[in-house]
């Protein structure tokens, strides 16, 4: 895995974490294993959002290899796997979006490594 990939996973996998940490309120700190009802996402946002990861400065070649180290962790990485169950998770070129729009089919999802490109809506 080359050290952008390493980054991409990464982000990838710290997006997994934030979606499940459940903060401990103060006044229950004491108590073992208390968490909030909520996860820590949720108390602001009302959906956790799609995750489109967008690759730049980089060739096609390039870009093919870090769509799969990505397909790879959403694969391998329980918590990623989880995670993407239900949120959906993809990945295009810059030069793809500003050349098509972000409507264009031209998404790679992370989770099915069959499915033709789609649109960002259509992940």
């Amino acid at each position: 895995m080359t050290p952008c990939s390493e980054k991409l996973a990464a982000k990838l996998i710290g997006y997994a974490r934030f979606r499940e940490h459940h903060p401990i309120p103060p006044h229950l700190r004491r108590t073992a294993g208390a968490q909030s009802v909520l996860p820590a996402w949720q108390q602001h946002y009302p959906a956790f959002p799609r995750l489109l990861f967008v690759l730049a400065d980089t060739g096609e070649r390039a870009v093919r290899q870090r769509i799969r180290d990505l397909q790879t962790i959403a694969d391998g990485h329980p918590l990623v796997a989880r995670m993407l169950m239900t949120v959906k998770a993809g990945a295009a070129r810059l030069d793809d979006l500003e050349q098509h729009g972000t409507s264009a089919a031209m998404w790679h999802t992370l989770t099915d490594h069959t499915r033709p490109l789609c649109g960002a809506w259509q992940l």
